[in-house]
C-alpha cells in the first residue's frame, strides 16, 4: 500500500506541475506574433485536453482498489508520456 500511496502522491504533484507548465507556456504565447499565436494557442488547447485525460485516469487510479489501481497505472503512464511529449513539442515550437 505505501507504494501505491507514493505513486498517487507523485502523480498528483506531476499534474500540478503540468498545470503550471501549461500556464507558463500560455503566458509566453501571448508574446509571439499574431500569425503564429492562433496555431500556438491551438496547441495549448491540445495540451489542456491531454492534461484533462491524464487527470481523469489519475482519478480512476486514486479511487480504484489495490489490484485495479495497479492495472490503471499502465494507462496513467501512457497519459504521462503523451503529456510530456506534447509539452516538449509546444515548448520547442515557442522557442524556434
Amino acid at each position: 500500500m505505501p507504494g501505491r500511496l507514493q505513486y498517487i502522491a507523485k502523480m498528483d504533484a506531476q499534474l500540478k506541475k503540468w498545470d503550471a507548465d501549461v500556464d507558463e507556456l500560455r503566458a509566453q504565447g501571448k508574446q509571439i506574433n499574431a500569425d503564429a499565436r492562433a496555431a500556438y494557442f491551438g496547441r495549448i488547447k491540445e495540451l489542456r485536453a491531454s492534461r484533462d485525460a491524464a487527470q481523469k485516469t489519475f482519478q480512476a487510479v486514486r479511487s480504484a482498489g489495490e489490484a485495479a489501481g495497479l492495472q490503471l497505472q499502465a494507462g496513467m503512464e501512457g497519459a504521462w508520456d503523451t503529456m510530456i511529449k506534447a509539452l516538449e513539442r509546444v515548448s520547442a515550437d515557442l522557442h524556434k
